[in-house]
């Protein structure tokens, strides 16, 4: 009877491991396209956005400082050979899923405008899958909290390349 309790155990160890294995790979097979950054509000005069791309490979820089007006960011981006991409493919991996749920546009601000500046996000992937996101420093979902500090710390290192 022992036997066969540690041989259930184990089982089922190992079959609980093994789906952990599966959640935690998840998000790491994204092979898409992130287009994220930051724009200032309307009184804003010069350089009033840094927008990025990165893919599977590269990392870009839009050098037109455009604001992301329209449902999708048309950049201008030029190669950053500096940036080491994997520095930055996090940005792309832990990107919660619940926003993949969400509508274009401001999360949790329907009325939000792009006057008062915010955070951009573009995803793009190789199965027709396209949104864009924009949210407030102060309104946005819980569970993008973890995912905004991370993209703080990754442009705060990108602008200093």
């Amino acid at each position: 009877m022992k036997k066969l309790n540690f041989i259930l155990s184990l089982s089922l160890l190992l079959m609980l491991s093994g789906c952990n294995s599966d959640d935690d790979n998840k998000n790491t097979e994204r092979n898409g396209i992130l287009i994220f950054g930051w724009f200032a509000d309307s009184r804003c005069s010069g350089d009033c956005s840094t927008i990025y791309k990165i893919d599977s490979e590269n990392i870009y820089r839009d050098i037109d400082y455009n604001y992301p007006e329209n449902t999708f960011f048309d950049g201008n981006f030029q190669l950053m050979s500096s940036a080491n991409h994997k520095d930055f493919e996090s940005l792309i991996t832990e990107l919660p899923d619940e926003i993949f749920n969400e509508p274009n546009g401001y999360l949790d601000c329907t009325d939000c405008t792009n006057e008062n500046g915010g955070f951009y996000l573009e995803y793009q992937d190789n199965n027709g899958f396209h949104k864009s996101w924009r949210f407030r420093n102060a309104i946005f979902p819980d569970y993008i909290e973890n995912y905004r500090s991370l993209l703080l710390d990754k442009l705060a290192a990108l602008n200093s390349l």
